[in-house]
């Protein structure tokens, strides 16, 4: 078992890069953010993800950001967003964010998730 019960487990970036095919341009921030410990680095069985925890929208609360996610397999986000939920819970978190350059996402959330922004969307971990 791995973070928070699921089947993520905490790894160093490095790790989960060495088993990534192809990163997205636009993950060095991501990769940044991690090697310089300001971000935890999640494995799993369809992919990883970076997130971090910033100040939420209310005073005293935390928001788990997800700073990039690459999926190995197709499905990969319905199978992997229940742990993110589950790990960022634990991490005292009340939400959940990200922002994405890919169009489409609007369409393949569920009701729970929100607009923010161009292209970013939140969601909260209850």
């Amino acid at each position: 078992m791995g973070a928070s019960g699921t089947q993520f487990e905490l790894v160093e970036i490095d790790e989960a890069l060495a088993q990534i095919e192809e990163l997205p341009r636009d993950a060095h921030e991501a990769v940044e953010e991690a090697l310089a410990g300001r971000a935890l680095t999640f494995l799993g069985p369809d992919g990883m993800f970076v997130l971090t925890l910033l100040p939420g929208d209310n005073a005293g609360q935390f928001e788990a950001f997800v700073l990039l996610a690459v999926a190995s397999r197709n499905g990969a986000f319905e199978r992997a967003e229940p742990a993110v939920l589950a790990i960022a819970r634990d991490l005292a978190a009340a939400t959940v964010a990200f922002r994405s350059v890919r169009r489409g996402w609007a369409r393949k959330l569920g009701p729970a998730w929100r607009p923010r922004g161009e292209r970013g969307f939140w969601r909260l971990t209850t």
